[in-house]
């Protein structure tokens, strides 16, 4: 497989946190080189249901886009989603070449069993709590690690919808518009195939997705 050689380089980085940190903490390492196969390692998989060669996560992309991000190092103590619905505590290393984030190197820990033990011994649990500070920006949104394109998609214009109290088969033209414009904005449309996932996803086709983009790309 090729890879970027300073992502390789967090590859004894990716041993070392496995044995630290356990079975319940999957670590992760993405190479930006092609989003759509983004993971180049991953251990614990089984944390969120994703294998190597599985594509970038919604929030991953849209850090790549968002300026707000170019000065941190790392963000720690966010929201991921995982397999089952689990929800993760996640952290993010970024790898920069010149100042560009060019890979992450992910920790995402599965703390359900803790929690459910928290709930029934609250005050012996907040002596082991080590749960990481949340980092500025303070306003995260929670990070779906998806398996594919079309699910990363399905679950981005679910969310979108749900948002709007909206049903994919009553959508107008300028609530498809709308979508369109978010993912956009989101930077999901950096994956190969994500034109034809959103077609599907939204029962249109393909050449409307094009069009819609095409429109939301020329407002800037």
């Amino acid at each position: 497989m090729h890879m970027n050689e300073t992502v390789r380089g967090f590859l004894p980085m990716v041993d070392f946190l496995e044995q630290v940190l356990g079975k319940n903490s999957e670590i992760v390492l993405h190479d930006f080189s092609d989003p759509d196969h983004a993971i180049v390692d991953i251990r614990n998989g089984m944390v969120s249901g994703r294998t190597v060669g599985g594509p970038a996560t919604d929030l991953a992309l849209k850090i790549m886009n968002d300026g707000k991000y170019r000065d941190l190092p790392f963000i720690t103590g966010y929201e991921g989603r995982g397999a089952g619905g689990k929800t993760l505590e996640s952290s993010t290393f970024f790898i920069r070449e010149e100042g560009e984030i060019v890979g992450m190197l992910c920790v995402n820990t599965d703390l359900s069993a803790i929690r459910k033990i928290g709930a029934l011994a609250e005050q012996l649990a907040s002596c082991f709590d080590a749960t990481p500070v949340r980092t500025e920006p303070s306003h995260f949104e929670v990070e779906s690690l998806s398996e594919s394109t079309q699910d990363l998609i399905d679950r981005n214009i679910g969310e979108l919808l749900a948002r709007r109290g909206l049903d994919v088969d009553t959508l107008n033209q300028n609530d498809r518009v709308d979508i369109i414009r978010q993912l956009n904005q989101n930077g999901v449309f950096m994956l190969k195939g994500a034109v034809a996932s959103a077609a599907k996803a939204m029962g249109i086709s393909e050449p409307s997705v094009y069009r819609y983009l095409q429109k939301v790309r020329k407002e800037g």
